[in-house]
């Protein structure tokens, strides 16, 4: 029911576009940069159901409950931007409760217990490890708690491995160092989670000083820069590289947006004139209906051709 009930949406978002994933470009203000609060505003679709801790879980059809980071990572960041935009001591709440979640893991590993394609469980995500991350940092600043911040620390180790060596690293052709939001033995490159990942490790830089870290983000910085039309298709994004994910994967309209709202918080961060264009070179795509009709074209043909696991 949930499939059908997103396949609908994407369809109005291919006709209507979204404002999904905006772009919130006050970076002072603590507020995660990535608008979330749409997913509150559908609660029961996003985060349902919850534990009895406060923390979402989600039932897999093939695999049955299952945590995944991502969405306890989401529903608490945002929570702590309603918190910071309306003072709800409630949402306060369910964001510590989240971060408690991650900070539960001695390892800081947030492992998926399930195969995912040729990824066998348990296996771990640069997206993940970086929302923790992000989260982890707020709930340092929330809190005062240094255990938060140590444990995003923690969070960060994979970036600095291989996927061989257990971590999340990978190289580009080009030999550009990547962050893989799935470490297979043959990864697809993903857009958005190697830019989660920058946000989070980002954000763990502002709040402590680490030569280590901000050495890692420059170059990734120099990746994303050097490569980033990699991901380019006319005025729309792909998902993944297409030289190694069997085709073009165009992202759907609110996957595109987010890749625009990403790279809109490198270039606040950096100046980048590259990223700027090619940013805005996507908002007049999603701001097209012929480009959004092509782009739907596109991810059919994409899915007729790789059948998506759920």
């Amino acid at each position: 029911m949930k499939i059908s009930k997103k396949i609908v949406r994407d369809l109005q978002k291919y006709l209507l576009g979204t404002d999904e994933f905006s772009f919130i470009s006050d970076m002072d203000s603590g507020f995660y940069p990535i608008s979330l609060s749409f997913t509150l505003e559908d609660f029961d679709f996003y985060y349902k159901p919850i534990d009895g801790n406060g923390v979402p879980y989600k039932i897999y059809e093939s695999v049955g409950k299952q945590y995944n980071p991502t969405r306890v990572a989401a529903y608490a960041l945002a929570n702590y931007n309603e918190f910071l935009s309306i003072g709800s001591t409630e949402c306060r709440e369910i964001f510590l409760k989240c971060a408690n979640w991650f900070l539960g893991f001695g390892d800081a590993r947030y492992e998926y217990q399930f195969d995912w394609n040729d990824l066998k469980a348990p296996w771990i995500s640069c997206m993940a490890q970086g929302e923790a991350a992000s989260v982890l940092v707020r709930a340092y600043r929330t809190t005062n708690n240094i255990a938060y911040l140590d444990h995003a620390e923690k969070s960060l180790r994979p970036f600095f491995f291989s996927i061989p060596e257990g971590g999340v690293q990978s190289k580009l052709d080009d030999g550009s160092l990547f962050l893989e939001e799935y470490p297979s033995r043959k990864p697809t490159h993903v857009m958005n989670g190697f830019l989660y990942a920058m946000i989070g490790l980002a954000e763990f830089c502002d709040a402590r000083e680490s030569n280590k870290h901000i050495s890692l983000y420059m170059k990734l910085i120099e990746t994303l820069n050097g490569n980033v039309r990699l991901w380019c298709n006319g005025r729309w994004s792909l998902y993944e590289d297409p030289a190694v994910a069997g085709g073009m994967n165009f992202c759907t309209p609110s996957y595109h947006n987010l890749h625009i709202s990403q790279l809109a918080w490198v270039c606040a961060r950096n100046e980048m004139p590259e990223l700027r264009r090619v940013v805005s070179s996507w908002e007049r795509g999603l701001n097209s209906l012929p480009i959004r009709m092509r782009a739907l074209f596109g991810k059919v043909l994409f899915r007729l051709l790789n059948r998506a696991q759920r």
